[in-house]
């Protein structure tokens, strides 16, 4: 269950630093179909939801 305070959308260093994964490796998992990566404008973010469940295997 997310909390209010928990963010939907992160930008990639932010999800680095969460998840503790190297950035290229986020782009290869959004490259291979795992995760999205959502533009808005000039930002890039991921979906926190869809990395937490790729990474504990409830992804795709």
């Amino acid at each position: 269950m997310a909390l209010q305070n928990d963010p939907i959308f992160v930008r990639p260093a932010r999800a680095v630093q969460a998840f503790g994964v190297h950035r290229s490796t986020l782009y290869r998992w959004a490259k291979d179909g795992h995760i999205k990566i959502y533009k808005r404008g000039g930002a890039t973010f991921v979906k926190v939801s869809e990395v937490t469940k790729f990474i504990m295997g409830l992804g795709d």
